[in-house]
């Protein structure tokens, strides 16, 4: 691995702007080519029917969404100005409902598009509950918890992270934040080209670092974008703005995430690519 001080390519140059410091036991590991074994078609449509050399199967990992009972003070969470910047499990008091579920009391598809064209699991899906919408699935309830966009939530790598762990010989993951995602510009700083763009850094931490690294004030407050194991045994992808993540590895366990309880999962490949009429 490189020191976060290595020189860059010739031409290239960190940007003045104030960075954070990386997280305890995160080091930089090189530039986006260290994703490239991923494919042009994963890392272009992730979405698609696509896999990564040595993944057999794929599944949506829809994330969470939960509702606070009327009779529950939602606290700091309920606070646009002043709640958690990243997304925790929420008290014990509020109800999870699954998109399944919100669907079928909508009356709605677990499909979405926008201009037309159908888009992955995101706020563009009805089957997600508005801000106002909490009193269609408890009666009397105001405060909705919706899913942080961009994200896997703390319930769901619990259940997540132990699998993956199962699935692969090495502890130490490698990833990459999005362009988009402000954790690319504060972790690594801006790394500026001679034409003015950015250029991605990716890095290496141990799997066990992830969870309590994302649960700290500081940053990162977001999952990457592409993560996976120096082994290439799996690949979790998170795109900047949606809410569910999809993971790719062997079949054995794409079949062991669709089995467990405390994972909404969702076999979802685009269908429709034509506008609709106007």
């Amino acid at each position: 691995m490189i020191s976060e001080d290595a020189a860059l390519p010739a031409g290239w140059r960190m940007s003045e702007q104030p960075r954070s410091s990386l997280p305890a036991g995160w080091s930089f590991k090189g530039f986006e080519e260290e994703s490239s074994w991923l494919g042009d078609d994963v890392l272009n449509a992730a979405e698609a029917a696509v896999l990564p050399p040595g993944c057999d199967d794929s599944v949506w990992i829809l994330h969470n969404q939960y509702v606070c009972p009327p009779d529950v003070d939602p606290g700091p969470l309920g606070d646009d100005d002043n709640g958690p910047v990243y997304p925790v499990a929420p008290p014990p008091e509020f109800v999870r409902f699954t998109w399944r579920e919100v669907a079928n009391i909508k009356g709605v598809p677990l499909r979405g598009d926008f201009r037309g064209r159908e888009v992955p699991p995101c706020f563009r899906w009805e089957a997600m509950l508005g801000w106002d919408e909490a009193g269609l699935v408890v009666p009397g309830a105001e405060f909705v918890y919706q899913p942080l966009d961009a994200t896997i939530g703390q319930v769901e790598l619990e259940a997540l992270l132990p699998l993956l762990r199962t699935a692969t010989r090495t502890n130490r993951i490698e990833g990459m934040f999005s362009y988009i995602d402000r954790n690319a510009d504060d972790i690594s700083g801006r790394v500026v080209g001679p034409d003015g763009t950015m250029r991605r850094r990716v890095f290496s931490f141990e799997l066990d670092a992830l969870l309590p690294a994302l649960l700290q004030p500081g940053l990162p407050h977001r999952t990457p974008e592409y993560w996976w194991p120096e082994d290439r045994a799996w690949v979790v992808w998170t795109d900047w703005d949606l809410l569910g993540s999809k993971v790719f590895g062997s079949k054995k366990l794409i079949e062991t995430l669709r089995s467990h309880l405390d994972l909404e999962t969702l076999d979802w490949f685009p269908s429709k690519h034509i506008l609709k009429p106007q």
